[in-house]
């Protein structure tokens, strides 16, 4: 199963949405990046995503008051999939909320949609496969003698997103998990820790499963350190990367290799508490780890959306204070634009890239500049500024890269001025 297209009407703050997931060619992309402001509706993107394919099971626990998920002004509201299946068939989902409905009205409305749902979640609960990620990605604490699922929602699927809907949801013990996998299956759990985490974590490997102290330990700069000694930064990837393993090869426990499954992974602020560097091979990372899952996710870290390419940007945001939030497609390309013109294209809204206390100056000097007449505190002012504004680097002899193009051209001139 993949996306095709997404139809928001009225949902949370949400009036009028619609999102293809339509590649260059027509079929389905794998990675597509929402970026946007706090407050206009990016998480209610994933939310909903995960709601349309609930199925009866988890619908109740996701949902909870449906009322909660129309906009203020609306009677209703409505969320639309377009699908296609492995098989290239198309299948469509719908989930309409009404004003005053209750949840038993609300699967009376929705009865024909949740019962083919429910009929190919009963075939295999593998179709519709999906697992999605919030901002609160709360690491489980403590470690039981027993592998035991941190698990506070009844369902499978509404468990797979859990995340997403409650800051109360945990992730699963990425340590107890591996402890229990290991024992039924060392050799596929002790590859795939391996090769996932290796991959992710720059700076520290993959050590080992300590058996004895039932924990993971990690080859780093300062010896093997078990998780809960690394820092918040590197939990935190570990945790939810484990989480994901967790959940993939439990699904499909039969696969030689369960990474070559097949599902839609939903991911809320996918940078979250990750070092500049992490946030630039991130989404490289995750579409090579799962070649066949189509990954959604959200950001607001220029470094992250800079790696989508051409046609997996889309920018929401209000146009205008007080009004309903927008989707727009990114115009070009960010993976081929410098970090510096990204950051001023309308992705972000930026007016240069100067800090704010150079833009400051920069505007203060421009005033004192164009007075007509002035004071002696005003010259005196101006004389200062100026001379910060002089002492202030240039940006683009910041980097080594820059500085060599400046000396190459130097260099040119003086051979050019010497051939005269």
């Amino acid at each position: 199963m993949f996306l095709k297209k997404l139809t928001l009407e009225n949902v949370r703050s949400i009036q009028n949405l619609e999102l293809s997931f339509d590649g260059a060619e027509g079929s389905p992309r794998q990675w597509t990046m929402l970026l946007g402001e706090n407050g206009a509706g990016k998480s209610t993107v994933l939310r909903s995503i995960a709601l349309a394919l609930a199925g009866s099971d988890a619908l109740p626990e996701l949902l909870a008051d449906p009322e909660y998920w129309i906009r203020r002004d609306a009677r209703g509201a409505e969320i639309r999939l377009d699908l296609v299946t492995g098989e290239n068939e198309p299948r469509e989902i719908a989930l309409r909320l009404r004003r005053g409905q209750g949840l038993s009205r609300t699967f009376s409305e929705n009865r024909k949609t949740l019962q083919r749902l429910d009929a190919a979640l009963k075939h295999s609960p593998r179709n519709y496969f999906n697992i999605g990620y919030g901002v609160s990605r709360r690491l489980h604490s403590g470690r039981s003698l027993a592998f035991q699922k941190s698990e506070f929602m009844r369902s499978q699927r509404a468990q797979n997103v859990a995340t997403l809907f409650s800051p109360d949801a945990l992730l699963q013990s990425v340590e107890n998990w591996a402890m229990d996998i290991d024992y039924r299956k060392p050799k596929m759990a002790r590859a795939v820790l391996r090769q996932t985490f290796d991959d992710m974590l720059p700076g520290i490997d993959f050590d080992r499963i300590d058996k004895l102290k039932r924990r993971l330990l990690f080859r780093t700069p300062d010896g093997p350190l078990p998780l809960d000694a690394l820092s918040e930064g590197y939990q935190n990837i570990i945790s939810w990367c484990g989480d994901l393993l967790y959940r993939i090869t439990e699904t499909f426990a039969d696969y030689r290799n369960p990474l070559d499954a097949r599902g839609l992974l939903l991911i809320d602020e996918v940078d979250l508490h990750l070092h500049p560097l992490w946030q630039r091979k991130l989404s490289d990372f995750l579409q090579r780890k799962l070649k066949h899952f189509q990954i959604v996710a959200t950001t607001h870290s220029p470094l992250t959306a800079h790696q989508a390419c051409q046609g997996e940007l889309f920018l929401l945001r209000r146009p205008k204070a007080m009004r309903p939030p927008a989707l727009e497609s990114f115009p070009g390309d960010p993976s081929k634009m410098l970090l510096h013109q990204f950051l001023l294209s309308p992705a972000f809204g930026l007016e240069t890239a100067d800090s704010r206390h150079i833009e400051l100056l920069k505007d203060e000097y421009s005033a004192l500049k164009g007075a007509t007449r002035k004071t002696a505190p005003q010259k005196n002012r101006l004389t200062e500024v100026k001379q910060a504004l002089a002492d202030a680097p240039e940006w683009q002899l910041n980097t080594p890269q820059a500085k060599k193009r400046v000396a190459l051209l130097a260099e040119i001139r003086r051979a050019l001025a010497k051939g005269r």
